[in-house]
């Protein structure tokens, strides 16, 4: 079948419980769009028009359903301090982080407007909004205050003070919250919606435990900010988020994506609750052929497209960078073979 809708109106009525014509298809391509417009991975995560130009021509592409504005976690660390390098055909490496040059007390909260790369995302946003944002949404990546946190800190020394200080790392996840807040400001001004990305609070970096007493009320407490915006929150957490899928409602986001998680699982914990967005194994798009993809996404979709409060296919996490194109179109394929809810 035809596609009906928009992508914008397709993502709308998710958001209003209405089913649309077809389940919203949204594999997380982000800095894959610069294999797709061929440049350098350096050239897409320093430029906001090259960012923007990679992303509507992987659009043009795959014909799936949003924008991915986003290049790597350590943004707002970055502009909070963190030195990075930045490798020709690789995301950014970070070198020194900012806790080990200044206290926190003495880390300010960055200006999104002129900042490190902040700029780049409101370049790239302003861009893509006034090529596409009428029909695409813009979905913008926010890393979330924990994993900012970590990358202030040397990771080691962020794990055991989040055992032996707690009141330190409360006062670094605060810091990182009023920053992300601050970016959302503009992000929202420039046409994009916010997704908040939380990959170091995954289960399979830190315990249960260290998620409930950091990363969840920093999460909670953003969500609530961009609910005062009337948005839908999407929020990500790669890796294994099994041992804290029955807390992640308490988060207050509207739509829950998942990575290295049993579908089935996920549905029967969070499906009364949220909205599921995953979960294709993004080793698969890199490794596997396109008829093993399509057989394997088409399982994916049948199984998990009537969750009660709905769903969007998706990967469980970025596409690769150098995924080859016919893996990721077969995705996209196959998702609009058997996604249809209006037949």
């Amino acid at each position: 079948m035809n596609d009906i809708l928009t992508s914008r109106e397709r993502f709308g009525l998710l958001v209003i419980d209405e089913k649309p014509d077809r389940c919203n298809i949204m594999p997380l391509i982000t800095s894959h769009a610069a294999t797709v417009k061929g440049m350098k991975v350096r050239d897409y995560y320093t430029n906001g028009e090259n960012m923007a130009r990679a992303q509507i021509a992987a659009i043009d592409k795959y014909e799936h359903d949003a924008i991915s504005i986003f290049s790597e976690v350590g943004i707002i660390a970055e502009a909070m301090g963190s030195e990075f390098e930045y490798p020709e055909n690789d995301l950014p490496i970070q070198r020194t982080p900012a806790l080990e040059k200044k206290d926190i007390e003495e880390i300010k909260i960055p200006s999104p407007t002129c900042d490190a790369r902040l700029p780049v995302y409101l370049e790239a946003i302003e861009y893509a909004y006034d090529a596409l944002g009428d029909r695409v949404p813009i979905l913008t990546y926010i890393p979330a205050p924990f994993t900012t946190a970590m990358m202030l800190s040397d990771p080691n020394k962020f794990l055991i003070q989040t055992i032996k200080e707690s009141s330190r790392v409360e006062s670094i996840v605060d810091r990182s919250l009023a920053a992300a807040i601050e970016l959302c400001y503009h992000v929202i001004d420039a046409g994009g919606l916010p997704i908040i990305v939380d990959p170091l609070a995954s289960s399979s970096v830190v315990s249960p435990k260290t998620y409930r007493q950091y990363a969840l009320p920093s999460e909670r407490k953003l969500v609530d900010f961009l609910h005062r915006y009337d948005l839908d929150v999407i929020l990500h957490i790669c890796g294994d988020t099994s041992p804290i899928l029955d807390v992640l409602p308490q988060t207050h986001a509207d739509l829950i994506s998942i990575d290295r998680v049993n579908m089935q699982q996920a549905i029967d914990k969070l499906s009364s609750a949220v909205r599921i967005i995953g979960n294709y194994d993004t080793s698969r798009l890199a490794f596997s052929t396109p008829d093993d993809i399509k057989a394997e996404v088409r399982n994916m979709v049948e199984g998990a497209l009537h969750a009660k409060q709905g769903y969007i296919a998706a990967t469980g996490c970025e596409v690769p960078i150098k995924a080859p194109e016919e893996n990721v179109m077969a995705f996209v394929d196959s998702v609009k073979e058997v996604g249809w809810y209006w037949v």
